[in-house]
């Protein structure tokens, strides 16, 4: 099979409602179908994501992988072996690609070669494409490399050595693979015209187990990117330094956390502003109470 200019790669678990929408995104592309493919990997989804999948009627080449949850890290390097594209553009599947989003992705690495390219990720609260998409602070990030929108040579990826599949669970996977990528002298570039919408619902009280379960996982790989990468950049990203875990201390006693606990319902209505401040307290003291589990375990 040719080879293309460029591969994007998504990787799901039992999201398909969202996938599907994610990947159907990507056929009204600007460039031409022959210069793209798509690659979905499954991290073991049942919910009958890869019936969905193999269902599509894709205007371009889709590749489809499958592997029985081994995490992101793992599933990322899968696609990145199997492509063909010299760049690859990692999306996420809650994210809506823009019309433009590969043609511009081609258009800066042919720009500015020997680079990491970083697209718009434009926060959205509902699942699809804005007439007009507004810049808000939710969308601003200062990681060198973050897959929700980004692009690199395939090349460049085998030189620093792929994703660290020790990274098993969710968070840090990407940020940790970026400080790698940087020390390839490789250039962070920001074009604003390569916009992906990433959706973020409101949140409702029974998102709760599911946020404090990722709070947990992202507290423990923490520890992972703190180990891989000693430095303070890494530490303070991640609050793996001693005054933030005091401060977490305090912010988390039992009287703070039955407060935060009472006030979020058990529905599934938008939470108040007040519910939803409440609600990212107990994420953050679940975070740090798993970073400092790991850390005597260490």
């Amino acid at each position: 099979m040719a080879e293309k200019k460029l591969s994007v790669q998504i990787c799901s678990f039992n999201r398909k409602h969202l996938l599907s929408n994610s990947v159907a995104s990507l056929f009204d592309q600007t460039c031409a179908k022959e210069d793209y493919e798509i690659i979905v990997v499954d991290d073991g989804s049942s919910d009958g994501t890869a019936e969905m999948v193999k269902n599509l009627k894709s205007p371009v080449d889709l590749i489809f992988i499958r592997q029985e949850k081994e995490g992101l890290a793992a599933g990322r390097n899968k696609g990145i072996l199997k492509a063909r594209g010299e760049i690859i553009l990692f999306i996420d599947d809650d994210v809506l690609a823009d019309p433009h989003l590969i043609e511009e992705h081609l258009r800066f690495h042919k720009e500015h070669p020997n680079s990491v390219v970083k697209g718009w990720v434009n926060h959205v609260t509902e699942f699809r494409r804005p007439e007009k998409p507004v810049w808000t602070m939710k969308d601003f990030s200062s990681a060198f490399f973050w897959t929700s929108n980004v692009s690199v040579k395939k090349a460049d990826l085998m030189k620093a050595g792929l994703f660290d599949e020790t990274f098993k669970e969710y968070g840090w996977e990407d940020l940790e693979l970026g400080l790698r990528l940087k020390r390839l002298s490789l250039q962070s570039r920001i074009n604003r015209h390569a916009i992906g919408y990433h959706y973020k619902r409101s949140a409702v009280g029974s998102d709760l187990s599911g946020k404090l379960a990722q709070a947990e996982a992202k507290g423990r790989t923490a520890v992972i990117f703190v180990e891989r990468a000693p430095n303070w950049r890494a530490r303070l990203a991640t609050g793996v330094y001693p005054l933030r875990l005091g401060l977490d201390r305090i912010l988390s006693n039992r009287f703070f956390l039955k407060l935060y606990k009472k006030s979020i319902p058990s529905n599934g209505k938008p939470l108040s502003a007040w519910s939803n401040y409440c609600l990212n307290a107990l994420a953050t003291a679940t975070y740090f109470n798993a970073v400092r589990q790991a850390l005597v375990r260490k």
